[in-house]
């Protein structure tokens, strides 16, 4: 079925509900429910954050296992926005609705114009972000389904093995999946759908190509890598391992590292813009104490990617990596970026944590065209004009650790048993 003709049948039943007494009426989402948020912030870096809870914080049970981050330089208060009726825009692949960071961005805005809100997971735990609901009418050619703009990112302090998302009612404790059929869900594309539709992929300036767009390919593989999904049923996804390919996460990396495991890179400005990001020229390698540089300059300082993976020259120190890039740029006088940006004068932007190697892009839909807001056992008011919820569960999955042959050949005679189981910098110049 069309969506056109999905959204023509949830308005006939909107305005059936209306002229009767039954119990249908289509359904919007209005707002990001804080009943469970704490806000706090700034930290010395200027972020804020809104804490999530299984409870309401005023509980002193109360439990966190994530948060989502923002600033106040792109973002706003309290991070996280649901946008109805979206502005046609710029977007490649527009869209009538969407649950999307909170600031001057919108839906369908132009390519990078901060439209993620950033969720970062601090211990394994479900992560309940609950959304208010009502029967406001959508414009007459919105199809009602709403597209999630997600960056989820690992803090925990150790490797996630991947995660789930489903919908549901009610937190923690109280938590009930939506059921088969009751009109919430979300929006199967089929066997293959596009990016822009369902999927979890890490950043395309580390794995990927964007001919479209003209951009460099990915800093350690030109192959997308992230992790494959599956709609185990309307309400629930679950990723299925890592993909990538000879140079992919996966194989250069192992398991979904937390910020604190995140390599070093060397960063080039390339524009001297500090709005802008800087481009990963280097990164470093623990296993062989190298800096290895998969990027180049040209004489005029434009910048070339000549290795994959590993396999880029070998330097011993930063400051080898520093006179390398200064001798390839032979045109250039290139030195440290000062204090003062120089708009138009490229610069050396020195080392940071690679933060994108922690966090990726998740893109999915959600369809509440057709819940029932009467039946809902979490509805808060039985009124026509009272506050409905649904909420929307994000979990992550613990890394598991593989034994050992030897070990495997003690566990199958039933002798051994074995029950097994620097910092974060801001990521420049890895945007997806």
């Amino acid at each position: 079925m069309k969506l056109s003709d999905r959204f023509l049948r949830s308005t006939l039943a909107l305005v059936i509900a209306g002229l009767s007494t039954g119990s249908a009426f289509a359904a919007q989402i209005t707002d990001w429910n804080l009943d469970n948020v704490v806000v706090s912030g700034p930290d010395s870096d200027g972020n804020y954050f809104s804490t999530i809870y299984d409870k309401a914080p005023v509980d002193s049970s109360a439990n966190t296992n994530g948060y989502i981050k923002y600033d106040l330089d792109e973002g706003a208060e309290p991070g996280l926005k649901v946008v109805n009726d979206a502005p046609v825009g710029v977007s490649g692949s527009p869209v009538d609705n969407c649950i999307m960071a909170a600031g001057s961005a919108t839906c369908n805005g132009e390519f990078q114009s901060g439209k993620r809100f950033k969720l970062d997971q601090t211990e394994v735990g479900p992560i309940d972000l609950v959304f208010d609901l009502s029967g406001n009418s959508l414009n007459e050619d919105n199809d009602g389904l709403y597209r999630v703009f997600q960056k989820y990112g690992n803090s925990t302090g150790g490797t996630l093995g991947g995660f789930n998302i489903g919908l549901g009612f009610g937190i923690g404790d109280t938590f009930e999946y939506s059921s088969e059929g009751d009109g919430l869900s979300f929006v199967d594309f089929g066997e293959e759908p596009k990016g822009s539709e369902f999927s979890s992929l890490f950043a395309q300036g580390l794995f990927g190509e964007d001919e479209e767009r003209d951009r460099l390919r990915g800093y350690f593989s030109g192959e997308r890598s992230g992790f494959g999904l599956d709609l185990v049923n309307e309400d629930l996804f679950q990723t299925t391992g890592l993909f990538g390919g000879e140079f992919g996460y996966e194989a250069l990396f192992g398991d979904w590292m937390s910020y604190s495991m995140a390599p070093d890179g060397y960063f080039y400005d390339d524009d001297g813009d500090p709005s802008t990001d800087a481009v990963l020229m280097a990164h470093f390698d623990a296993a062989t104490g190298k800096w290895i540089m998969n990027r180049a300059l040209d004489a005029d300082g434009n910048i070339l990617t000549t290795a994959e993976g590993n396999e880029g020259d070998q330097y011993d120190s930063i400051a080898d990596v520093e006179d390398a890039l200064a001798a390839q740029a032979s045109n250039l006088e290139l030195a440290a970026c000062p204090d003062e940006a120089v708009p138009g004068t490229a610069c050396l932007a020195g080392t940071d944590a690679i933060e994108d190697l922690a966090k990726f892009n998740v893109s999915y839909f959600i369809d509440p065209v057709n819940l029932d807001l009467f039946s809902n056992p979490f509805n808060l008011d039985q009124d026509l004009g009272g506050r409905e919820t649904f909420t929307l569960r994000i979990s992550a999955v613990r890394s598991v650790a593989v034994p050992e042959p030897s070990t495997l050949a003690l566990f199958a005679t039933g002798l051994v048993v074995l029950l097994g189981r620097r910092r974060a910098g801001r990521s420049k110049g890895i945007t997806a």
